[in-house]
């Protein structure tokens, strides 16, 4: 049974509002520079999120902190999808050449944010404060219900070669800005693009080893987006 241009609307809206949600939540931790809540009256931590170093206090490391914050892939991944969810949110009747292939990317791009992130990551570098409630909803929570919302509605037959081809770039993007990022500040927001550590060889091989899981996954999504696009026959 088909949904209703309604029902589908509510589950875009929810889907919007948790990456919305995850990342305002780490955008106020980092504006603000904390990481645990105030105890006892006594000062908030300095937030460690980033990687640059040591942060000046409160708002005066706003900034440095807020530039660290928007060059983790997590949130591009949570842009594209409020991005993408509120726009289908509005619309869920909404199309387009660019817009299907940004769906795509949004799926895409979470997808390895929740696989990356609780495979490799989060065992090793655990969420402390205020951040053990926001990184659940970015890194888990949000991917999650992006793909289950994406097998109930839709929208289908957006997946073909050149789209998936198109998806691509944005994540090729991010990879370039953070080396080139990197060679000039000499750090990197994952282990694995640190070049000074494991030099070109090993970040080149670990990043297309990423972007082939990716096209992977993409054929997966497609083959379930074809079989769910099949309509009953009938009597």
């Amino acid at each position: 049974m088909a949904l209703s241009s309604s029902a589908k609307r509510n589950l875009f809206g929810i889907n919007a509002l948790s990456a919305w949600v995850g990342l305002g939540m780490s955008t106020l931790i980092e504006l603000f520079g904390l990481v645990e809540p105030l105890d006892n009256g006594k000062p908030p931590i300095v937030s460690q999120f980033g990687h640059t170093g040591d942060y000046a206090s409160g708002l005066a490391g706003a900034p440095e902190r807020l530039f660290d914050l928007f060059s983790y892939f997590t949130i591009w991944s949570q842009i594209a999808v409020g991005i993408v969810m509120t726009l289908l949110y509005l619309n869920p009747a909404r199309d387009g050449k660019l817009f299907r292939v940004f769906r795509i990317d949004s799926i895409l791009m979470i997808t390895v944010t929740g696989v990356v992130y609780n495979l490799l990551l989060g065992p090793n570098y655990p969420p402390q404060g205020l951040n053990q409630i926001s990184s659940p909803i970015q890194h888990t929570v949000t991917p999650l219900l992006t793909v289950l919302i994406f097998l109930i509605a839709g929208p289908r037959g957006w997946f073909s070669f050149k789209n998936v081809a198109k998806a691509l770039v944005v994540p090729i993007i991010y990879v370039f800005y953070t080396l080139f990022r990197g060679a000039i500040i000499d750090k990197y927001p994952y282990d694995f693009f640190d070049v000074v550590s494991f030099g070109y060889a090993y970040v080149l091989i670990f990043v297309l080893g990423i972007l082939f899981a990716s096209i992977i996954v993409a054929g997966i999504y497609w083959g379930i987006d074809k079989a769910l696009s099949r309509k009953p026959a009938t009597d």
